[in-house]
């Protein structure tokens, strides 16, 4: 059994360190480096420097202050923590495998690396009982819970929209022709990871699963973060030419975020005040 900690280990300060520190190195190089992007064209090169300035001005202090708060014993900051780090690893795998190849492309897979093992780290060293103590009773599981399953079927919908109808025609998804096949790395990333994910966390918390508080708080974070990218970016694609962004799309982008968002700081909020009871009741329950 992986022993738990009640605040972050020594190597996952460490490794959280190094992708804040190389994600401002990224993010500023995209951003003021002329031909950074290389052969993309104008309008890749403006949706990758949206996507830049979100991770730089909205990913990055919120794992900064996940950490800040994980590391004084703070059960809101570690959960804010995991979710910045699930986010970085949702990020730099979608930069790593869209952008065309350039000089900071080991860095790309560094970030990638080091947000994976330190969430995974993170998330297998966290004890998720002082999580459900600290909200058991002060949120709604069924609400959370439905949310969560919600969003995950939503985004679920929206993706295999684009992609069975032309698999069933016998043609390429539109997109694809639009955009290229790099467009389908959110797809492949959303639809086999953070699908799945979602629905799990949904219903583990609608159960009453232990598990299911902390991955719920994690899973709502990740959301309430990429609210700032997705939003961003689907506004520059709709004032595009490229590539069209249909009604349901917009709506099933627009929608899940706002929802994810509002849920995130309320999920978050609520452990106010209570978190350190949830520990403190969980230190006499193993005394």
């Amino acid at each position: 059994m992986i022993p738990v900690s009640a605040t972050p280990r020594r190597w996952q300060v460490r490794a959280t360190v190094a992708v804040i520190a190389l994600s401002v190195v990224a993010t500023l190089s995209g951003l003021l480096r002329p031909g950074h992007y290389g052969a993309a064209g104008p309008e890749a090169v403006l949706l990758y420097r949206v996507q830049d300035a979100t991770i730089l001005l909205v990913g990055v202090p919120v794992l900064a202050a996940g950490l800040w708060y994980a590391l004084r014993g703070s059960l809101r900051g570690r959960v804010v923590w995991l979710g910045g780090l699930a986010y970085a690893t949702y990020m730099w795998a979608s930069v790593g495998l869209q952008v065309p190849y350039n000089e900071f492309f080991l860095g790309y897979v560094a970030l990638f690396s080091l947000s994976l093992f330190a969430f995974v780290g993170g998330l297998v060293t966290t004890d998720p009982v002082p999580v459900r103590r600290a909200l058991e009773g002060r949120v709604s599981t069924s609400l959370y819970g439905g949310a969560l399953v919600f969003i995950a079927v939503g985004l679920g919908i929206l993706w295999l929209a684009d992609l069975v109808p032309a698999l069933l025609a016998g043609t390429t998804p539109r997109i694809v022709e639009e955009g290229g096949r790099g467009t389908l790395v959110t797809h492949l990333v959303d639809l086999g990871v953070v699908v799945p994910s979602l629905l799990l966390a949904g219903v583990w918390l609608r159960r009453g699963r232990t598990w299911g508080y902390l991955l719920a708080g994690v899973a709502l974070v990740l959301g309430a973060v990429l609210a700032a990218s997705i939003s961003a970016m689907t506004v520059v694609l709709m004032t595009g030419e490229r590539i069209t962004v249909s009604p349901a799309a917009t709506a099933f982008t627009f929608l899940p975020v706002l929802v994810s968002t509002v849920l995130a700081v309320r999920y978050v909020a609520s452990m106010g005040g209570h978190e350190r009871e949830g520990a403190a009741g969980e230190a006499s329950g193993t005394a």
